[in-house]
């Protein structure tokens, strides 16, 4: 409609909780992409990262410095581990044209160091 925008329509959507996935509610199936080159945007990962499975409304997050490029990093948040296996299975190591490599794997748990977290050798 006139007037209208695609922003407001997506925020309220969120708001209302009505778009499966919600908000990023786990790290369960959430990962961690290093190596990205600096044009990457939040729909460059979408577009590489969808068709392993459901990501939600905002589940995928390009770091960005002040001028708008890629920091290299990027978190993905795929609705279903399954998915973000099958990603990491697909995508970890591969050769980028200048070279490097991706890298592609489970988001880390948080800093806090209580012991409780699920990490490797525990």
């Amino acid at each position: 409609g006139k007037g209208a925008s695609i922003a407001i329509l997506k925020k309220g959507l969120q708001a209302a909780g009505v778009l499966p996935g919600g908000k990023w509610s786990n790290d369960t199936g959430a990962l961690y992409v290093r190596g990205l080159p600096a044009d990457t945007t939040n729909c460059d990962l979408y577009e590489i990262f969808s068709p392993f499975g459901a990501i939600p409304s905002g589940g995928c997050w390009a770091m960005t410095a002040e001028d708008g490029t890629c920091k290299g990093i990027a978190f993905i948040n795929f609705i279903n581990d399954a998915d973000a296996q099958n990603a990491i299975a697909t995508l970890h190591g591969t050769m980028m044209p200048d070279g490097t490599t991706l890298t592609v794997q489970p988001k880390g748990q948080p800093k806090a160091k209580n012991g409780k977290g699920k990490g490797k050798g525990e």
